[in-house]
């Protein structure tokens, strides 16, 4: 085998093997324009901060591993509002987090999705 050909095999390997190393890390970061509300979620094991939809249901998603919670009751206040909901889902493997968006603060029940 000549030189040029091992550099090029050798070269092109390289590039498939970081190409390859690379997607599943870019794929679990969502990028941090796509929600239409951003808040801090405290579940105990330390602040993350997480996006969210429009909807009161929407799903959180943890905008630095990627992880989804899904939200199954909300205990939240605000300036001249409040906000007490829940779904009609089992609370088994739920946990309470202290929720907080710069507008409402509280507490919100979550689950992983």
């Amino acid at each position: 085998m000549s030189m040029l050909r091992k550099i090029a095999t050798f070269g092109t390997a390289a590039v498939v093997a970081l190409t390859l190393s690379a997607a599943p890390a870019s794929a679990k970061q969502p990028p941090k324009g796509q929600f239409d509300y951003y808040a801090q979620l405290d579940c105990g094991s330390g602040v993350m901060e997480v996006g969210s939809g429009s909807d009161l249901w929407s799903t959180f998603v943890d905008l630095e591993t990627g992880r989804k919670y899904k939200p199954i009751a909300w205990d939240v206040s605000g300036e001249g509002f409040a906000v007490k909901e829940t779904r009609s889902e089992p609370k088994k493997h739920s946990v309470d987090c202290a929720y907080d968006d710069g507008v409402a603060t509280g507490t919100v029940t979550v689950k992983k999705a």
